[in-house]
């Protein structure tokens, strides 16, 4: 096995830098992207100068790494509450975390014209799957007594366009912030569902890109597990809305269930 080559965008053992230093690293990166993707990236880096891009994947890179130990402060402590709540049930709890990539980073920055790197409020993040919206509401009072809450967004009460529903919560800590994910095993399957098939078919589905048809699809599914996770029966319309809306989406997503 050949060794492993350094990273040549890896931030510099005991580099700092400021917010508006990564900020403008962000829109240095924007900046590099654009050009490439319009013209040639060899053209992009003798524009702007391969010292300037380096140095601002660096910057990028290190301003990710400072949310690491935040992270898993929190996912520890969403562990704790979820357990004080609940204790555990087998199979249908589950605290999950991870860090943003910098590619990750690098792609939000891209879809986001004027998103700023240091504004962004994901790049550490907890997700907890729990057994229905009664138990994400119940966690959620537990941690809004406890945590320093920077924003709740509710997309159970009020779903995005797409369909997608859970809560969302920032927290701030050690002066970062983490974003929360709260989902009932429903919702949690609706949209690890939608990532797989946008996976499957090369589109990015939770992003909205893609067919009319497979949206309008995920959006009645949605509106289906809202009502199974409120012990609701479904309308014989929406399960007919079902049928039909599969029927004409199941060769788009043939692994579709």
């Amino acid at each position: 096995m050949s060794p492993r080559r350094p990273d040549p965008f890896k931030a510099e053992v005991g580099a700092s830098y400021t917010k508006g230093e990564v900020n403008r690293a962000g829109r240095l990166i924007r900046r590099y992207l654009d050009i490439g993707v319009a013209s040639d990236f060899d053209e992009a880096l003798a524009t702007i100068g391969i010292q300037e891009v380096v140095g601002a994947f660096r910057a990028v890179t290190w301003w990710r790494s400072l949310h690491a130990r935040p992270l898993t402060l929190v996912a520890a402590g969403l562990r704790y509450h979820v357990d004080k709540e609940h204790g555990r049930i087998d199979g249908h709890i589950d605290v999950t975390q991870r860090l943003k990539r910098r590619s990750t980073v690098i792609n939000k920055l891209t879809r986001e014209p004027t998103m700023e790197v240091a504004q962004m409020h994901d790049i550490g993040g907890v997700r907890a799957r729990l057994p229905s919206t009664g138990h994400v509401y119940a966690v959620s009072r537990r941690l809004r007594k406890t945590w320093t809450i920077i924003r709740v967004r509710d997309y159970i009460a009020e779903p995005k366009a797409s369909g997608y529903r859970a809560l969302h919560i920032i927290v701030r800590r050690d002066g970062y912030p983490i974003e929360v994910q709260l989902r009932s095993v429903l919702q949690d399957a609706w949209a690890n569902q939608v990532e797989e098939d946008g996976r499957t078919i090369g589109v990015g589905l939770k992003f909205g890109a893609g067919e009319a048809d497979v949206h309008e699809y995920y959006r009645a599914v949605s509106e289906a597990f809202a009502l199974m996770d409120r012990g609701e029966p479904l309308p014989d319309e929406l399960v007919t809305a079902l049928n039909m809306r599969y029927a004409i989406i199941k060769g788009i997503l043939p692994r579709n269930e």
